[in-house]
């Protein structure tokens, strides 16, 4: 029989069989994982990756009879998932700011995905109006390893219920 080392110790017992701890249906330790998939399925997603870095791919096919075939290549060797825009920031919340009546706090977290690069600021817009016609607008500038950003949104309004300033601080 010819014994093919792939992990290091393939010894064969008195019964020409390689031993193994694992029991049936269970896998050997540090074997590797594999996802469940249809024989018939053509589609697989490959799922966190790192926006900006060059990957290759290969396939294979495998059966119990005659093992892995020759691996087949793309047509486009390599990939580079692309940078892009940032995800939504997550989990925005408004409150009134404890003790003053006339000032908000925002809290919200930071996007699901970067879209590849550092978040260099964040957006907070204030209009009495919901389809935010006339925003306040503030830009807020914030390190490359901010994990969470709290701000507190001060304004006044005046005889006309217009917003005529404000003030934003980062806590």
């Amino acid at each position: 029989a010819t014994v093919i080392v792939h992990d290091g110790n393939n010894e064969l017992d008195t019964f020409n069989t390689k031993e193994s701890a694992a029991v049936p249906g269970e896998l050997p330790l540090h074997y590797g994982k594999s996802e469940l998939l249809d024989s018939n399925s053509r589609t697989y997603q490959i799922s966190g990756l790192l926006t900006g870095t060059e990957y290759f791919v290969a396939v294979s096919a495998r059966n119990s009879k005659h093992g892995v075939s020759k691996r087949a290549y793309p047509s486009q060797a390599s990939i580079i998932p692309p940078v892009q825009e940032p995800g939504t920031p997550q989990n925005v919340r408004l409150a009134v700011n404890s003790g003053y009546s006339d000032s908000l706090v925002a809290h919200f977290d930071p996007p699901k995905s970067t879209g590849g690069d550092a978040i260099l600021l964040y957006r907070v817009e204030l209009d009495p109006s919901p389809s935010f016609d006339n925003p306040i607008v503030q830009d807020i500038e914030c390190p490359p390893s901010n994990r969470k950003t709290e701000w507190e949104i001060m304004t006044f309004v005046e005889g006309d219920g217009v917003i005529n300033g404000g003030s934003f601080r980062l806590e």
